[in-house]
This record gives structure tokens, sequence and C-alpha cells, in this order.
């Protein structure tokens, strides 16, 4: 799928943190739908962006919004993120260096067309290089992509159809 706008955005769904906030410059910047506005560390390398789901959640593709003619040397040039229940056992899922200087949104598939979809509690999109040795980082704009509508509804068919709050509670081990 290359068309990432019609996957629907389960961003609203977690809990958003980030490694460092630059004074006016905060998290909530990455949700504001605004490409004037943006979210910048204040710190050492490497930044983090990470995203708690209170329930596993199922993940097609994160998406960034970068703008290398505003931002310049803010700019990440690489981006790797990894996927878990928690901090404590997160795994690599995939990196990118950028070949070309980004400008609009940059989307990371997560999920092989054939492969299973990627189910996390948690997801740290982690930005270890800046163009031209910066040191801070910019990102306009932050979201989590679920799978494709007729996905989700093919998956959850699969799936036992209990509702009860009582099934949710042991639905997976953490």
């Amino acid at each position: 799928m290359d068309d990432y706008s019609k996957l629907p955005d389960i961003s609203s769904q977690g809990s958003w943190d980030v490694s460092t906030t630059k004074h006016g410059y905060g998290i909530e910047n990455l949700h504001d739908n605004s490409t004037e506005t943006f979210w910048q560390s204040d710190g050492q390398q490497p930044h983090s962006i990470s995203v708690q789901f209170p329930t596993r959640a199922q993940i097609y593709a994160v998406s960034l919004y970068l703008d290398t003619e505003k931002d310049e040397s803010y700019t990440p040039c690489k981006v790797s993120i990894y996927a878990g229940t928690g901090r404590h056992d997160m795994q690599f899922v995939k990196d990118q260096l950028f070949a070309t200087e980004p400008k609009g949104w940059v989307d990371f598939k997560l999920t092989d067309i054939d492969g299973p979809v990627l189910m996390a509690h948690f997801v740290l999109i982690e930005l270890p290089y800046n163009y031209d040795n910066g040191r801070d980082v910019r990102v306009r704009l932050a979201r989590v992509l679920g799978p494709p509508l007729r996905e989700q509804k093919f998956r959850n068919e699969l799936i036992l159809p209990y509702t009860s709050k009582e099934f949710y509670m042991y639905e997976s081990l953490r």
C-alpha cells in the first residue's frame, strides 16, 4: 500500500512521551495538525518519541512529518523503530537512513504485505543522527497508523468474538 492517508490513525489511542523537550516546543505540537509548529528536543542524542498503548495495538506504519528546508540541521537523517510490551523488552523493527533530505510525510511501513501485522503495546521512534551534525531534532507531526480497515475487519473475524471485560483482561500475556 502506497497511500498511507487511507490508513486509520490510531495515534490518539496511545500515550505519547519524548526524551527531552525545549521549552515552548513541546510534545503537543506533534498532534496539532499544523506543519508550522514542531516538537524540538533539548539534550544529548539519541532523541526519541515513544507511544504506549493500553492494549496491544495493530500497527501497520509510523509516519513523521519532516522538513529539511525549514529545519536544516535539526532534521533527523536516520530513524530507528523498536516495539514491544514496554521499554524492557523492545525489539528492533526497522531503521532508515535517508538518501535525500525529507520534506513532508515520511512513512515507515512496519508490516510486510503477506506477513502478520505488528502487534505491540509500546513503540519507540529513535532519532540518532541529524543532517549537518545537528544536536537537537525537530519533528513537525507524528502518527501511528493501523492496518487497512478491510484487513482489520478480516483479522477481527478470525479472533473469537468475545467482548466482555473478563475476556479482554486475559486476551494477552504481558
